[in-house]
């Protein structure tokens, strides 16, 4: 049985998403404000997961952005590891570590 994602992490997985695909236009958070109608401030909450942003402005976000709704929610580019997949990648750095030297986990 899969672990339930909390709110807190959805907040995350969304602002996380909506950064990259502004950053893949290339526009900054203001300007992404400007296209949506909505704060640069915001936005920024927004990307940070400190806000639970409504489904309108969810809606706002993703037409600015030019994509489906459904897209703010997924990451073709990201993989949301399972606690033993981490723990399975977490056992294969330690071995290469004893193998190579000092290999730096401290990102996991």
């Amino acid at each position: 049985m899969e672990r339930e994602i909390t709110p807190i992490e959805l907040r995350r997985i969304v602002g996380d998403r909506i950064r990259f695909l502004r950053k893949k236009r290339g526009w900054s958070q203001e300007e992404l404000g400007e296209h949506a109608a909505l704060s640069y401030k915001f936005i920024g909450e927004i990307e940070r997961g400190a806000v639970n942003p409504s489904l309108d402005t969810l809606l706002s976000i993703s037409n600015a952005l030019n994509v489906e709704i459904a897209k703010l929610f997924s990451n073709d580019q990201m993989r949301v590891l399972k606690e033993n997949e981490i723990s399975s990648i977490l056992s294969a750095l330690a071995v290469l570590n004893n193998v190579l030297g000092d290999v730096n986990v401290k990102n996991f």
